[in-house]
Order: structure tokens, then sequence, then C-alpha cells
């Protein structure tokens, strides 16, 4: 009140300096001043001083570990950097027994592997291949007289939501009376090809193509094994639905059979 201030910013060297401030209650202030800090800041600092000293230890045990780490990833690094020259030792080891070994079969073999008629079947076969894995073959859709195969094979592929550039169709094999044969045509690439088979299935839905299927152009070799593998996947899924009076059942007619 005597210094006529509202706050302790205030509080300065011209406010203590006016002429109703005496050394008397100046000294009373001070005292009252240390009697403050002593029990309000002195408790603060020794809590704060441990804890500072605390969060130093800290920062330096993490700067520690920091390095710690930096060391393990060094050690690391260096443990692969060995293995892959460990590997790479390895791999050109077994490239030169190979090298050697290949180098070996092709000098005892290239008289015959480059006789005209081996690369000739050679290329033949190649092509063929590539040739195969851009047709598809259509089974199942009826064969009329006068028929327009491209529009047929369009249709179908539209029932799959499919538009793809149709070329050189033709029915496969002789005609025979009762048999439908299979339509085959070729597409421009592989990739096509493996998107039309890909959606196939979308036929069963569409109206009046349940029986029509698409397959890829299979050598007779590569039917034969897809027929053998598609009939064994039946035996099995058979056996596994089976149940055991099933089987009961039928070894009893066996037993009939080869009793009578």
């Amino acid at each position: 009140d005597d210094l006529g201030v509202t706050s302790s910013s205030e509080v300065n060297a011209r406010n203590l300096s006016k002429r109703n401030i005496t050394k008397e209650k100046l000294c009373s202030w001070l005292e009252r001043m240390s009697i403050i800090l002593n029990s309000n800041a002195v408790p603060l600092l020794q809590i704060t001083v441990p804890k500072a000293d605390r969060c130093e230890k800290l920062e330096q045990e993490k700067i520690k570990d920091q390095f710690t780490i930096i060391k393990l990833q060094d050690e690391v690094l260096k443990k692969k950097d060995e293995e892959v020259e460990v590997m790479k030792q390895a791999m050109k080891q077994t490239v030169k027994r190979e090298i050697t070994s290949y180098a070996s079969a092709v000098t005892k073999s290239c008289v015959t592997a480059l006789a005209p008629a081996n690369i000739g079947k050679a290329v033949k076969t190649v092509v063929d291949k590539d040739e195969r894995l851009r047709n598809v073959i259509i089974y199942g859709l009826a064969e009329t007289t006068e028929e327009n195969l491209p529009d047929k094979v369009e249709s179908i592929l539209l029932g799959i939501n499919e538009k793809p550039i149709v070329k050189d169709c033709c029915r496969v094999g002789p005609r025979k009376s009762g048999a439908v044969r299979p339509i085959k045509f070729r597409l421009s690439n592989r990739d096509i090809v493996h998107q039309v088979l890909r959606k196939s299935h979308l036929l069963r839905n569409k109206e009046g193509c349940q029986n029509v299927y698409l397959c890829p152009d299979r050598t007779k070799e590569e039917r034969i094994a897809f027929k053998l593998s598609r009939e064994k996947k039946k035996a099995v899924e058979k056996a596994q639905y089976q149940s055991p009076s099933d089987t009961q059942d039928d070894e009893l007619l066996k037993l009939r059979r080869g009793s009578g």
C-alpha cells in the first residue's frame, strides 16, 4: 500500500526510492520476502534439483544407449556383408561347376542337336506352343449348316462381358452325325486368353449357355492328362462325401455279383 502499486512488476527502483519509503520499511519487506522464499521457493528447489539431476542422468543414459545401438547396427551390417560374400563365393563355385557340366554335355551332343531336322522340329514346337497359347476352344456350341462362326464366338464372349478381336474361327475335326464339333479361335495375345478363360464360369448363368465351355487349346497329351486329373479329383470328392452305409452297400453289391 505504501508503494502505491497493483502488481509485482511495478516493484522497481523508482518506486522503492519514494520519500515515504523508509529504511525500516525496506528492512521489514526484505525480512518478509526472505520468510516467503524460505517457506515456498526453497522446498520447490529441493524437489526440482534432484529431478533435474535425474533428467540429466537419463539423457546421458539415452545417449549411451544410442551409441550402443549404432555399434550393434554396424556389427549386423558387417555380419550381413560377410554372409553375402560367402553366398557369392558359393554361387560362383556352383555356377562354375554347372557351366563346366553344361559345356561338357553340349560338346558331346552338339552334332545331334544342331542337325537340320532337330532344329526344324524344335522351332515348330516353339511356334506351335505360342500359337496354342493364343487359342481358345469352345465346347458344346450347337452346329448348323450355314453358321456365322465369328458372330457366334463374339456372342459367347459378350456373355462374359468381353469383346476382344477374334481371328481364325473354325470347327475342329471332321463333321459327324449327332456330334457337335468344338470351335477354335485365336485372340491377340495370351493375356487376353487368360482374361477370357478366367471369366468363362459366367456362362453358367447365361440362358442357353449352361453346357457351353471355354477351354485352352491343349495338345492330345495335355487333354489326356487333364482328363485323368479331373477323374481323380471327382473320385476323391466322391470318397470324401460318401457315407459309411453307402460304402457297405457297395461292398455287399460286389460280393453278390461275385457269388452270382
